[in-house]
């Protein structure tokens, strides 16, 4: 009896349809995603999600897609295309599922989603298992995408380009289901939701800024698990992933077409009144200036990017003196792309660990009232159950990164902090 394969090969598009337009990202935007194989029926509906694609806005069901037809299967899914409802459904479908497996791998658990609570004419209230989370990729006419802790659901909307410049056609449909970013930001929402209900009250600012800033935490560092998107940053930035780079930033077409000049977010830095990027320094006062939650969940984004960097720093400063013969100062043009490979292969490995030490820190936060000290307390301490020894300063690096950003543990002593980096 033969056995089921291991993963279904989906394409994807890596970031979003405005980058394959563009000459010098169109070769990078399509990925091949290894999606964890399982029984499905059309929409997708699997174990996890159900895609229901109905547009209330047109009064229209479009057709389900089949991912088992024998014509899809062997080629590894539909061809990326912005005018195919069955390839927005594939695509949810693909990004929502390696998401949802990043989050089993940190936890080392299957991941639930929240119960639905339902009030009944007593007035009590009963919850109720959710079996699988809802995905409408055409939900709404608007610019925007969220999900829905009273559905149990994911709505994505989509809108008209009304601006004319060198990034946009007005009339273009613009759809954040295809928008690989956003995807992974609100399957995230829905999964910390699941973990921690709570964290939707807002008891202290920093409670809805934390949900921003980790959904946009996972979306950005699953761009370095995927090697060809990597190894061309590598090359571009010459080895310096603290310029500007698209791995550093969120949602490229929705950031252009709603007016902002760039991406929605970019964890580095920020464009100028010149419309030239500057990157952001670390400021120890900017939780104190900072209330808005995107705007105050952008600094403990840049305070995790900022440790990557530095580990990256660390990790990576070898193949640089290799490569300089000592100097650490390439020579001008293209690096070698032995060491591009290599560096791209140390980037990997530092962000996934990164990210993994990101997920497993929400089993260690406090089910209300987070803040961002609390989320530094639960990266190190769950850290230290994973890896006592810490040879390779993580750790260290965390608290020195987001004490640049002004975030520290509350009631913290230095006999505490001094326990955190035991080794």
């Amino acid at each position: 009896m033969s056995q089921p394969p291991v993963a279904r090969r989906l394409r994807v598009l890596a970031f979003d349809p405005s980058l394959a337009t563009q000459l010098e990202t169109a070769i990078i935007n399509q990925l091949t995603l290894h999606v964890k194989w399982e029984e499905l029926d059309k929409g997708p509906i699997g174990e996890y999600i159900e895609v229901i694609d109905y547009d209330p806005a047109s009064g229209v069901f479009y057709e389900p897609v089949d991912l088992n037809h024998r014509y899809l299967l062997a080629q590894d899914g539909l061809q990326p295309s912005e005018s195919d409802p069955q390839f927005h459904q594939q695509m949810v479908y693909a990004v929502a599922m390696v998401t949802i497996q990043n989050f089993e791998r940190a936890l080392g658990r299957v991941t639930f989603w929240s119960d639905h609570r339902v009030r009944l004419d007593s007035g009590d209230y009963v919850t109720q298992f959710v079996r699988r989370l809802r995905i409408y990729p055409h939900a709404i006419r608007d610019r925007n995408a969220y999900y829905s802790p009273s559905k149990k659901a994911l709505l994505f909307g989509y809108f008209p380009v009304t601006r004319k410049d060198k990034d946009n056609v007005p009339g273009t449909l613009v759809f954040t289901c295809l928008s690989h970013d956003i995807i992974a930001h609100e399957v995230t929402h829905a999964l910390l939701d699941g973990v921690h209900p709570r964290f939707n009250e807002s008891t202290n600012p920093d409670v809805h800024a934390f949900h921003e800033a980790f959904a946009d935490i996972v979306s950005l560092f699953q761009h370095f698990s995927y090697p060809e998107i990597l190894e061309d940053q590598i090359r571009r930035t010459r080895g310096d992933l603290e310029t500007e780079n698209l791995l550093s930033q969120l949602a490229q077409q929705f950031g252009q077409a709603t007016g902002r000049s760039g991406a929605l977010r970019d964890a580095l830095g920020t464009k100028n009144q010149n419309n030239k990027w500057e990157p952001r320094q670390p400021n120890a006062h900017a939780l104190e200036e900072s209330f808005a939650p995107h705007a105050r969940g952008a600094i403990l984004v840049a305070a995790v990017f900022r440790a990557f960097l530095l580990i990256y720093r660390l990790e990576s400063a070898d193949l640089f003196r290799i490569a300089t013969n000592g100097t650490g100062s390439l020579p001008d043009g293209d690096i070698h792309p032995d060491l591009a490979r290599r560096l791209s292969s140390e980037a990997s490995i530092c962000a996934d660990r990164v990210l993994q030490m990101c997920i497993r820190a929400i089993d260690y936060c406090p089910p209300v009232d987070i803040t961002f000290g609390d989320f530094l307390r639960g990266i190190i301490t769950a850290d230290m159950d994973y890896a006592p020894e810490d040879e390779d300063g993580y750790r260290i690096v965390f608290i020195q990164s987001f004490r640049e950003w002004g975030i520290h543990p509350r009631k913290i002593t230095r006999g505490h902090l001094k326990t955190f980096l035991i080794v």
